[in-house]
């Protein structure tokens, strides 16, 4: 027997810098809920935090962060709230805001915290601690309108990323080189990208997180976003899907209640610094 299928739960929290990392996460979380909550903005847990939020009614031990989904009605609703809603220190940003951003996700950043993470490609960013919130847009029914959809995603995430993908075959990667190097405005370029990726919200029953890695071509009904319950995590509660046990089984095709082999149990983001009292932007280089 794997020795994995012997752990029983709950498992030992995290320790060290990244439990502080997670109890940063949660309390900018707590704040996000309560402004959501309070101006009828509904969203979900996803990924990680949902698999945290059922199976271990916080965070996964190796977790090193929280996951924010919505549907584009919610998701358009709280752009243009967010000024107004989003309690002292805390702040929106994504692309079209702040071009320095690699990722086409929404992020609420704590601006009154430091992080400092190291991406794949060995790219430091210095931010506030934030979380991502991903947006759901409908997905056409033709499945050749679908692969131009999935395109139009691609082509704009490489354009965001500034590197052409190293894992979708020697096509894209020679196309993504060529893209980075011959478009001359990229946030117009990605702008218009996004819009015929938006085009077909409210003509199908269809959604996925098109502006995340193309969807990774995972479809999901509609109705994943027609209600939703709150569920213990740590020593509060957030909000998640009614429909989180269908959510979780198409998002990670497998049985999402087994605790996966140790050496999978993985941190993504590589947090490399942590300081929950300076804002990031008194950040000196030097101090670390």
């Amino acid at each position: 027997m794997e020795s994995n299928e012997k752990e029983t739960l709950p498992l030992a929290k995290a320790t060290g810098l990244l439990r502080q990392l997670q109890l940063a996460y949660l309390e900018l979380m707590k704040k996000i809920d309560k402004a959501f909550r309070e101006n009828g903005i509904n969203y979900t847990l996803g990924a990680g935090s949902a698999i945290g939020a059922i199976v271990h009614k916080g965070f996964i031990p190796w977790d090193d962060d929280i996951d924010v989904l919505m549907d584009r009605d919610n998701y358009d609703k709280f752009l243009s709230l967010k000024d107004k809603i989003l309690p002292e220190n805390v702040i929106f940003k994504d692309y079209f805001s702040d071009n320095s951003l690699n990722v086409l996700l929404g992020k609420i950043v704590d601006t009154s915290t430091t992080m400092i993470t190291v991406d794949q490609y060995g790219r430091k960013t210095v931010s506030g601690v934030a979380i991502d919130v991903s947006c759901f847009d409908s997905v056409p029914e033709n499945k050749i309108k679908r692969k131009f959809q999935w395109l139009n995603s691609i082509k704009a995430l490489i354009l965001v990323n500034g590197v052409a993908p190293q894992n979708h075959g020697k096509l894209i990667k020679i196309y993504g080189n060529f893209l980075l190097k011959t478009t001359k405005n990229k946030p117009k370029k990605v702008k218009k990208l996004v819009e015929k990726i938006k085009k077909y919200n409210g003509k199908s029953n269809m959604v996925a997180e098109m502006l995340y890695l193309g969807g990774n071509k995972i479809y999901f009904d509609k109705d994943m976003f027609s209600s939703f319950i709150d569920v213990e995590f740590e020593d509060t509660k957030f909000m998640i899907t009614a429909k989180y046990d269908y959510y979780l089984r198409k998002r990670y095709q497998r049985d999402y209640t087994v605790l996966p082999p140790k050496d999978k149990r993985l941190s993504w983001h590589n947090c490399i610094y942590l300081d929950v009292n300076t804002p990031f932007k008194d950040y000196k280089e030097n101090e670390i």
